[in-house]
């Protein structure tokens, strides 16, 4: 009888060990093929603050698609589109745009979106006591009209790419910002569930938002400590999404079958070298043409980049491959390495020494390229003197424009929209940290942003560039990628030419 008992009882834990194994693996299964409908971002800082208008830190301008909507945005092929204006015209001088915007568009509370709207937003931003960089790009509006669901701004100057100088500006409730960080009124596809600042960031789905539905049902920022640990973090799928994934991490993810980098078609990310031209040595154009040719531009690209960056031949904020790029209409000159020209170059100069002011806190890629062009000049008998300072310390030397550094030479970098006149706006009276103040520069700048055909604008910024090329502002020897890493199965998410991360329509495949 216990003989018998005790087989029973074993036949029905073997019945049930079975029955709960079938269980685990169905369920193993079931989670294993679901589709995963929360996206995790990952980065090495956190999100400080909420309003789009006042951004503070470049990787705020990843949440702001997400959650905000502007009259134009720029699609993946660097052309600016509709958003929440289905067109718009111009008058012929480009002095006066008018915006139709599309009708029954809501906020998440369900509120309209409506002209006022966004002529209110556009004072706001407009205000001297708001703080925000966005100004400099809408300073030209004199005055807005509002009208049911058209907009119309008055220019003070002719402006041909004004569509692309609004992209920034989104469509917010002016009345919340003095609590904006508290529960904010959303127009983009999705709304903010939960916030802690410099901590994480939790949205869900906007129900009211007036395009297609996100994918996603909710998406959230995380910290993930430092750069390592944030690429342990991708590696092992506790985040989706790594925010600027480190250059030198990029070959080893790569080869990963279950990750993948997510970058711009082409970057407008320019590397700038800056030096003063208000003092000796490189307020003599040769000792700068001296440094243009001792740039050794495809070592750095492979180097200092990790093959994530591509040669500026002509020393150019605006890229080889971009559209823009006037090297085909000629009249430039292709800054090759040429260190016996160098050589004489900075002999005609008098120049034997000079510094390479870095950083030592980030930025591995500034000392790299200072060790590239030091071994390079030793050969001909100039001296690099490499000096490696804090941040603060570092942006002190140059920032803002106007102060003298003699003997300096500085890395850099321009996260510019495909457009020129975001990069080449740098290079304006009183805007670059070089003191580079040239009237027949600022003239050619002007005349070609008021000009709104696109073909005969880039005439126009053909003659800026020519003069760029040749007065050599700036040293550019690389135009780089910014890199962003995922896991495998992220479909969806692209990158602007500067570095721009977009998520609104990324999801898990």
């Amino acid at each position: 009888m216990f003989q018998a008992n005790k087989r029973i009882r074993h036949k029905m834990f073997a019945t049930t060990l079975a029955f709960g194994l079938c269980l685990s693996i169905s369920s193993s299964y079931v989670s294993a093929n679901a589709a995963k409908d929360n996206l995790v971002v990952g980065a090495t800082q956190g999100i400080p603050q909420l309003n789009p208008i006042i951004r503070t830190l470049t990787y705020e301008d990843t949440l702001f698609p997400l959650l905000w909507s502007a009259l134009t945005k720029y699609k993946e092929n660097g052309e600016v589109g509709p958003d929440l204006a289905t067109s718009w015209t111009s008058d012929d001088t480009g002095t006066q745009w008018t915006f139709n915007l599309r009708a029954r568009a809501k906020f998440s509370d369900g509120t309209p979106i409506n002209a006022e709207t966004v002529k209110s937003v556009f004072e706001y931003a407009l205000n001297p006591k708001t703080v925000t960089q966005e100004r400099n790009k809408i300073a030209m509006i004199s005055s807005i009209t509002a009208s049911n669901l058209k907009v119309t701004f008055n220019l003070s100057a002719p402006n041909g790419f004004f569509p692309a100088a609004i992209t920034n500006i989104k469509m917010i409730k002016v009345n919340e910002v003095p609590n904006f960080n508290v529960n904010p009124t959303s127009s983009g596809p999705y709304m903010v569930k939960a916030f802690t600042p410099n901590v994480s960031v939790t949205m869900v789905k906007n129900p009211n938002y007036y395009g297609l539905q996100p994918k996603m049902r909710e998406v959230k920022f995380v910290v993930s400590g430092d750069a390592t640990a944030a690429v342990t973090s991708l590696r092992v799928g506790d985040i989706d999404v790594l925010w600027q994934l480190p250059l030198a991490s990029a070959a080893p993810l790569k080869s990963d079958k279950n990750l993948r980098i997510v970058k711009a078609r082409v970057s407008t990310t320019a590397v700038t070298w800056e030096y003063d031209l208000t003092s000796a040595p490189f307020n003599n154009l040769k000792a700068r043409q001296a440094l243009a040719y001792s740039v050794n531009r495809a070592a750095i690209a492979k180097s200092a980049y990790f093959g994530y960056g591509k040669v500026s031949s002509y020393n150019s904020i605006i890229p080889d491959k971009s559209i823009w790029n006037c090297s085909a209409e000629g009249g430039l000159t292709a800054y090759s390495y040429d260190l016996q020209k160098a050589k004489a170059l900075f002999e005609e100069a008098g120049v034997k020494e000079f510094s390479w002011w870095g950083r030592s806190d980030a930025r591995p890629e500034f000392d790299a390229m200072g060790q590239i062009l030091q071994a390079s000049l030793k050969t001909i008998g100039v001296k690099v003197n490499i000096v490696n300072v804090d941040r603060n310390t570092w942006l002190a030397k140059f920032y803002p424009a106007g102060k003298s550094y003699p003997g300096f030479v500085l890395p850099n970098f321009q996260s510019n929209p495909a457009e020129p006149a975001f990069g080449m706006n740098f290079l304006l009276s009183g805007r670059a940290e070089s003191n580079w103040n040239n009237a027949t520069y600022d003239a050619l700048y002007k005349k070609a942003i008021g000009i709104p055909g696109v073909k005969e604008r880039k005439v126009a910024w053909c003659e800026a560039q020519k003069l760029e090329n040749k007065e050599l502002p700036l040293i550019t020897p690389v135009v780089y990628d910014v890199l962003h890493g995922a896991r495998s199965n992220l479909r969806g998410a692209w990158v602007e030419g500067g570095g721009q991360l977009h998520l609104d329509t990324a999801y898990l495949n």
